[in-house]
């Protein structure tokens, strides 16, 4: 990724650098909310949606990758791009491209932290913080205001630019397949009581 995008600068988050942005860029609902997961695939999808709202940039999950530059995917006036999932209806969110404060960023946010002040899908994490909640996010905002900034992309892989699911990625990802978040989430709260 970097030598094909030598003008970006890289950052990567531990859970004590995560904890201490959102504490310090975000009302305290928003930490207690992020505390209150108890399965790690819901934090990244709260910290990708956080850091992109307030920093802006591009977020790709770590078994992903990127095909070709993105200087030949960004244009000088994109908002937000996003792209649709194998599953049209939601839109993908292992890969996010925004500028900072976009309102498809600040509507997901708030929603993933009502539905953990609520404790409305303790067994879902595609609903509380994944695919589907910032499908939702992104459907009611442009219901509100058509105009909101922003292309879309049909396929998961906006258009070949970047790749899911990264030949490297299984090195970093869970050791057993009863470790991964869509078998937890069977088992355990994913929303810990207050």
């Amino acid at each position: 990724m970097k030598r094909r995008n030598p003008d970006y600068s890289y950052q990567l988050f531990d859970d004590n650098e995560v904890r201490i942005f959102l504490e310090q860029e975000f009302p305290p609902k928003y930490l207690k909310a992020y505390d209150r997961l108890t399965i790690g695939a819901a934090k990244a999808d709260f910290f990708r949606y956080a850091i992109l709202y307030k920093k802006g940039g591009v977020y790709l999950d770590v078994d992903s990758g990127m095909t070709k530059p993105l200087k030949y995917l960004i244009k000088p006036d994109d908002s937000a791009i996003l792209s649709r999932e194998r599953h049209p209806q939601f839109f993908v969110q292992w890969a996010l491209i925004s500028e900072e404060g976009h309102p498809f960023l600040k509507k997901t946010l708030e929603m993933i932290v009502d539905n953990i002040e609520t404790h409305r899908f303790p067994h879902d994490v595609h609903q509380t913080t994944g695919p589907a909640a910032f499908t939702i996010a992104v459907n009611q905002c442009l219901e509100e205001n058509p105009n909101i900034p922003h292309r879309i992309f049909e396929g998961i892989e906006f258009r070949g630019f970047l790749k899911f699911k990264y030949k490297l990625g299984k090195f970093f990802l869970y050791e057993k397949k009863s470790e991964h978040w869509k078998k937890m989430q069977q088992t355990i709260d994913i929303i810990k009581p207050e």
